[in-house]
């Protein structure tokens, strides 16, 4: 029984065809084998299954062709889609590596930020502590210092969060603004700090 396939390709429908030929021949092959020639009946018979056998590998060598065919076009049309693949997968590897390197900015930025917050904490002073005029220098200067490192890391947490926003890297984007946020919470601290050793 011929399976039924609905709107087979060009490629199926040659091997389905080409199948059946080939089964046909098998079938009329051993029936002419199996006759036996006795009457001027049988020597029709035969003769019509004959033409039969030689019609269907006609039909062989004229399916085996349009196969060879489809498979070709086929062959292309993979290669074709196989080239959109290997193009979509560069541009996705390229979106990894901007992603990756992103990240590895981001990560080294909240490392700075961490240190400048250990930093500062490093001058915090018990309420109510004297210090010398030239431990307050010492101080001043640090500030000055760490005021000096905050605008490029702001700068860079800003233009990291811009570039987030523009390659669509949630994550990145919020990380990014949470950073310039903690930021500018040190450069009020600075401030403080200021405010309080210039009071002394």
């Amino acid at each position: 029984m011929t399976n039924k396939i609905k709107n087979p390709s060009a490629l199926v429908e040659a091997a389905l065809k080409l199948d059946n030929y080939l089964s046909e021949i098998v079938r009329l092959g051993a029936k002419i084998d199996e006759m036996e020639l006795k009457s001027d009946f049988d020597f029709e018979q035969v003769q019509r299954l004959m033409n039969r056998f030689t019609e269907c590998g006609l039909g062989v060598s004229d399916e085996v062709v349009r196969l060879s065919t489809s498979l070709n076009e086929a062959r292309a049309e993979a290669e074709k889609a196989a080239a959109l693949v290997a193009a979509k997968a560069e541009q996705l590897e390229a979106r990894q590596n901007q992603h990756q390197q992103k990240m590895e900015q981001f990560r080294a930025l909240g490392e700075k930020v961490r240190e400048l917050t250990l930093s500062l904490n490093d001058l915090k002073r018990p309420e109510g502590e004297q210090i010398s005029d030239e431990e307050q220098s010492k101080v001043a200067m640090r500030l000055a210092a760490f005021q000096l490192q905050l605008e490029p890391l702001i700068d860079e947490a800003r233009n990291l969060k811009k570039e987030a926003q523009v390659s669509r890297l949630k994550t990145l984007e919020q990380g990014a603004d949470s950073l310039e946020q903690s930021l500018t919470a040190i450069g009020r601290r600075i401030h403080a700090f200021n405010s309080e050793f210039t009071s002394h």
